[in-house]
């Protein structure tokens, strides 16, 4: 009788501490900080504005590859084809990102500002470069 009590008591008790850990797991979101979701907010948004920004480029692209020469669209297939890459990677940020806790937060965030730099950099240069040399 008292080998049933106690092995009821042990498998309630390990229930019961289950069922505690089991909830603390999905409850993990809520215990981030506001500041932690404003700041994962705002980068995401501008990844997302990157990558709008890319897509238009490509676009761009695309419509003078069909007015272009055999050489120049040759010149912006590759260009098209390296935004289609940075585009990828900008896709993999955002969904990091996403993905952040406030342990990765730090590597995550400096990472996708590098990334971002990169590649809005990239985008200004070409689009100089497609005014001066395309247009002209």
């Amino acid at each position: 009788m008292a080998h049933k009590i106690i092995t009821r008591t042990t498998t309630l008790l390990f229930l019961l501490a289950a069922s505690f850990i089991f909830i603390q797991c999905n409850d993990r979101q809520d215990d981030r900080s506001p500041a932690f979701e404003d700041e994962r907010e705002e980068l995401k948004s501008s990844l997302e504005d990157l990558r709008d920004d890319i897509d238009e480029r490509i676009d761009d692209l695309e419509a003078r590859m069909d007015d272009a020469d055999d050489d120049t669209a040759e010149n912006l297939e590759a260009q098209r084809d390296e935004l289609r890459n940075d585009r990828s990677d900008v896709d993999r940020a955002i969904e990091d990102v996403e993905d952040a806790t406030e342990d990765t937060w730090h590597t995550i965030r400096t990472e996708s500002e590098a990334l971002y730099e990169r590649v809005s950099s990239k985008l200004d240069e070409w689009g100089d470069r497609l005014e001066n040399e395309y247009n002209n």
